[in-house]
């Protein structure tokens, strides 16, 4: 992380919930530093983290329809984030609506004005851990492209609105390519959306490999932190027909538009978009061997929690400010050296705010310095520690 941002944290003082899934209405005051939320299974504790993260990034990076965070059975949720950046407070409040169907309408305003989606991604940058991160080495390619769309929509404006529009652009041309399918539409409607995905693809492309060309370095030094320098990682972003630089946005335009016309037959009897960045994938490679098949299980939590803190320290340097960490559950099945050594790498307590959950009911091993607060969960109900300050770890156990 720059140090810029370590000095420029942006963190979340309030958080008010609405209907937000299993939270009727609550209000909770967090801490500058760590925030270690504590509770059973099903309690709520991952639920409070989405909020955090709904707020930041206008949309739940867990649920895959967007009503699925409104309380069941109730007609709208609500998530009010006071946000206190270097240079002053800042307010978010979304709201969710059931629409027609499954849709969900949103309205987001900032200081009480309203404000498209993209004009408030990167107010509040933050970085998920989430359980399922652990299968960004040995899961499928969505896990990646999501990590990298994330950060993407938190650091650049540009490549931000070109996601919302490939993805549009995307469903519509499938839909055009089912009907040529079914005999009942033309390939000439196709070729109009083809146009504009080409266009919106070669950018998004340049951008991704960009972003995966600055994460390496950052991940494998991180890896190094973590291993004492054992291993080394390295990243690649792959796609087909994705040219061997790809910093040319007209260029991985051409070469996309060459291999759609090429596959056209394919997509035809398919019905589906067959190549562009909704199919490429961040090759991942340990000691220049694919991690997927080579790394141990070992091997591979750490992977991940290298390229994490790479996260972190990108978003932070591009962004200006350290972002809000939110870490749901990631650290029991490390020993204490290992939590120490990640959670003094990330700054969390420190330089930066962290919402960190556990279902650990003793204290954990903390980084030396950090200023800490205590939350309990329980049936949607956030009490704070009175106590508030939780043990943490002598200095010397810190490195």
């Amino acid at each position: 992380m720059s140090a810029a941002a370590v000095g420029r944290a942006c963190r979340v003082e309030r958080l008010r919930l609405f209907r937000f899934r299993n939270y009727a209405e609550e209000t909770v005051e967090l801490g500058p530093g760590l925030n270690v939320v504590v509770g059973r299974n099903a309690q709520g504790k991952t639920n409070l983290l989405e909020a955090v993260a709904t707020a930041a990034l206008t949309r739940s990076p867990r649920a895959g329809n967007a009503v699925e965070v409104i309380g069941w059975g109730e007609p709208a949720c609500r998530v009010t984030a006071s946000v206190l950046r270097p240079e002053g407070p800042v307010e978010i409040d979304l709201t969710l609506r059931r629409g027609d169907g499954e849709r969900a309408v949103r309205t987001i305003t900032v200081d009480g004005k309203a404000r498209a989606a993209r004009a408030v991604l990167g107010v509040c940058p933050v970085v998920l851990f989430w359980p399922d991160d652990l299968q960004l080495v040995k899961g499928g390619p969505e896990g990646r492209r999501r990590l990298l769309d994330i950060v993407l929509s938190q650091t650049d404006p540009q490549t931000a609105d070109d996601l919302v529009r490939y993805r549009r652009t995307i469903e519509q041309r499938n839909a055009m390519l089912r009907l040529v399918r079914d005999g009942s539409g033309s390939y000439a409607a196709v070729d109009a959306y083809t146009r504009e995905l080409v266009e919106l693809g070669g950018r998004i492309r340049v951008a991704r490999a960009a972003l995966v060309r600055s994460l390496d370095p950052l991940a494998t030094d991180a890896l190094a932190e973590l291993t004492d320098g054992r291993e080394v990682l390295e990243l690649r972003y792959v796609g087909d027909g994705l040219p061997s630089a790809c910093v040319d946005a007209v260029e991985a335009s051409a070469e996309l538009a060459a291999l759609l016309a090429d596959r056209r037959t394919e997509e035809i009897a398919r019905g589906v978009t067959v190549a562009g960045p909704h199919r490429d994938d961040v090759d991942v490679l340990l000691d220049s061997r694919p991690a997927r098949s080579t790394a141990s299980q070992g091997q591979q939590r750490s992977i991940v929690l290298a390229c994490k803190l790479a996260e972190v320290r990108h978003v932070g340097a591009v962004a200006g400010v350290a972002p809000v960490l939110l870490l749901d559950d990631v650290l029991s099945e490390l020993d204490a050296g290992r939590r120490l050594r990640l959670l003094a790498a990330l700054g969390a307590g420190t330089a930066t705010q962290a919402l960190l959950t556990t279902s650990e009911t003793a204290a954990l091993d903390l980084p030396a310095g950090a200023d800490v607060r205590r939350f309990t969960v329980h049936a949607g109900h956030v009490a704070a520690d009175p106590a508030s300050a939780l043990p943490t770890a002598p200095a010397e156990e810190a490195v």
